[in-house]
């Protein structure tokens, strides 16, 4: 499937492609991109050809790419929230542990939670030239609106650290509500921990945005 916007081109990535690879690595080699990720900044062509082959295989993980040029500049994923998933976890533990913002209602957020096998969770970046144009936010509501209309999810959900405001303000621009925090949320790929915020949008709350 491939998804289109103003400027952007959504698509699913070139797999045991070496320009694509290069491509790739050319955007993810920079530190200030994997870190805010939770992922190490890529050492190589090689690497970026086995992220591409190992990694970027999911269903929902497209290649950001700007219209007319098909070179990926950024990456985008739904990721099914499973049973134990991060993301219902982090929820969990963070109203547990009474982190809810205020004015968050408590149950029907559990109510959401409860539906969680029809939701998603995002994951994306983009690379650093194109930071501050309003391009992901374009890529993010492009591809929440194919979460509710297309996969028929109940919620999308996306987390950021604290310290990573620009990435909540894109959330926040497409209707994602910041819900708890939780602090020392670790990340195993770069074995750090960082003070996280947990948003969400669900469906109802989409459809109601979409006929304002």
């Amino acid at each position: 499937m491939q998804i289109t916007t103003e400027r952007l081109i959504l698509r699913p990535w070139k797999h045991d492609d070496h320009a694509e690879a290069e491509s790739l690595f050319r955007y993810a080699s920079d530190p200030e991109i994997g870190i805010r990720c939770g992922w190490m900044p890529h050492r190589n062509v090689e690497e970026s050809l086995n992220t591409l082959d190992n990694v970027f295989t999911g269903d929902e993980n497209y290649a950001i790419t700007l219209r007319g040029n098909d070179s990926p500049i950024g990456a985008i994923e739904l990721k099914k929230a499973e049973p134990g998933d991060h993301a219902g976890e982090f929820v969990r533990e963070a109203i547990d542990g009474h982190s809810l913002f205020e004015g968050v209602d408590e149950s029907k957020l559990e109510q959401a939670l409860a539906h969680d096998d029809g939701d998603r969770v995002l994951g994306y970046w983009i690379g650093r030239p194109f930071w501050g144009q309003g391009m992901m936010t374009e890529a993010l509501q492009a591809m929440i609106r194919h979460a509710f209309v297309d996969l028929k999810c109940n919620a999308v959900w996306g987390g950021h650290y604290v310290e990573n405001p620009a990435s909540g303000k894109v959330m926040e621009h497409c209707g994602m509500r910041a819900v708890c925090r939780k602090d020392g949320d670790y990340f195993p790929l770069i074995d750090r921990s960082y003070d996280a915020i947990l948003r969400v949008i669900t469906k109802d709350e989409w459809e109601q945005s979409q006929n304002a």
